[in-house]
Order: structure tokens, then sequence, then C-alpha cells
């Protein structure tokens, strides 16, 4: 076959192809943060309002100490039952207590244990619109802090060595939140960062029961019941399944296009080919 029999048809329509998906995707991904950014404006507030801090005295922070202490070496030991029973204000007492709580304190406040839920008062800086970084801010975006200011209903859940938060509901004073965000919400891993950590690590890792009961947050250990497993990756994983399925569509899209238009410029290069060989072919005439 001759280099004249090639048509160029096929390789530039997939080269253009690529070329406007690869824009299409990086536009995407542009647009997605600010999009993203306009949901949460409508349910937040550009001001931080901080949540109330407990205060207790020293003979309350001893005696807090003291129960926790217990409970956790009933549970390292392992040899028994162990139990240990929180209702608001040790929750409260617990993070203006400890320094592990610290980043706790002004965003996060238990107002009320019921049967079926806890009711806990947030306010918690979120990333606002994306802009170019001012002077003295790190890299070359950056945004403005926005503050989700409202009441959380939870219910605690217990898997994987920690004890996380399922959000039931999420109240907002005037507002209405977000499916999509809400989406990102729905499980709250607030003692994640303390898996390795000496103190509490260990005791997560050896709970078999975090549930509400009375009035109270129930934490126990009970030898031979197995651990639940209630909190699956997919719930971890469920908040970004949306946009890995967008850029998965606009792959497959592209794809298909491309094979698409492969087979048309093949076709046509042989359609081609077979015109020139009968014009070519030569005579039979006598």
């Amino acid at each position: 076959m001759s280099d004249s029999a090639r048509s160029p048809l096929s390789g530039c329509a997939i080269l253009i192809a690529a070329v406007c998906t690869l824009l299409f995707l990086i536009g995407f991904s542009m647009w997605v943060p600010f999009r993203q950014a306009a949901a949460i404006e409508k349910f937040t507030r550009a001001d931080p309002a901080p949540v109330p801090a407990a205060e207790l005295s020293e003979t309350e922070g001893r005696e807090l100490d003291a129960r926790l202490a217990s409970f956790r070496e009933a549970v390292e030991g392992g040899e028994q039952a162990a139990s240990l029973e929180l209702d608001v204000n040790d929750l409260n007492d617990a993070i203006a207590r400890y320094p592990q709580f610290k980043e706790l304190r002004g965003t996060f406040h238990v107002k009320e244990i019921r049967d079926d839920e806890m009711l806990i008062d947030i306010c918690y800086q979120l990333n606002g619109r994306p802009r170019l970084a001012k002077e003295g801010e790190d890299g070359p975006i950056a945004a403005d802090p926005r503050y989700l200011v409202g009441t959380m209903h939870v219910t605690p859940l217990l898997s994987k060595r920690e004890v996380a938060l399922h959000v039931k509901a999420l109240d907002v004073p005037g507002a209405e939140v977000d499916e999509g965000f809400m989406g990102h919400f729905s499980t709250l891993r607030i003692l994640e960062r303390y898996l390795k950590d000496p103190a509490i690590g260990p005791v997560m890792a050896r709970l078999t029961q975090a549930r509400l009961q009375d009035g109270k947050l129930l934490l126990a250990r009970n030898p031979g019941e197995p651990v639940p497993d209630v909190v699956t990756d997919q719930q971890f994983r469920k908040g970004g399944s949306r946009i890995v399925i967008f850029i998965g569509g606009a792959l497959l899209v592209f794809l298909l296009l491309a094979g698409t238009l492969l087979f048309l410029g093949y076709r046509a290069q042989l359609k081609k080919i077979q015109e020139e060989e009968r014009t070519n072919a030569p005579s039979t005439d006598v």
C-alpha cells in the first residue's frame, strides 16, 4: 500500500477527540470547586459563631479522670466485661479538659442525648470559593473560610477499630443543606485521628458496643462479643462517588468516539484503496 493511499482522517479525528476530551476534563475539574462553593454558600456563613465550651472544677475533672482511667484499665485487661456511661456534661467536659480534643473546642458541643439520637451544635470551618492567593498565603490558590453553624442529629457507630458518628440530619437556621454535601457529611469520623493515640486508640480497638441508652452514650466491651461492622468503606467514599462516575463516563464516551472515528477512517481508507485497484486494474478486452 503506497503512502498516498493512506488517509490521515482517522489519526486527526482521534487527536482532535483526545484534545477535546482533555480540555473538557480540565474544565470540569476547575468548575467543580466553584459549583461546590456556590452550593455551600447557601447554608453557611462568612463569620463564625463558636459554640459554648464547658467549664468544670478541678474536683469534677479528677472524678472524670478516675472513671476514664478505670474503664481503660478494664478494657485493656480484656478478661471481664467493662462499660462506661457518659452523659452530656461528661462529653462536653472531656472536650474542655483533655488536650486530644482541643480541636473540637468552640466547634463541637453536645446539646442533648435522646434514646435514638444525639443533638450536637457545631461551628465547622469549610473552604469557600477558590481565588488567587494573597500575599503571605501559601500556594497560588486559596479560599476564604465559610462556617457551617447548626445542629447535627447523629447516632454512634462502631467499626474498624473506631467510634464514628452517623449524621441523620443537619439543621441550619434559615437554610437547607445540599444533598451532595450531606453525602460527604453522612459519616463523621471525628476520632479517626486518634486511632494511633496511645491512650484512646487501644481502647477503641477493643470496644464491642457504642450506643445510646437512657440519655447517655454507652461504651462497652464484652469478651467474646464480635465487633460490629456497621461502617463500610462504601459509606466513607459515598460523597466522592458521583465525581468518579462522571469522569469515568466521560472517558468511556471518549473511547467510544475514538473507536467510531477509527472504524470510519479505516472503512473510508479501504474504500479508496478498492477504487484505486479497480482503476489501475489491466483491461481484459482483446
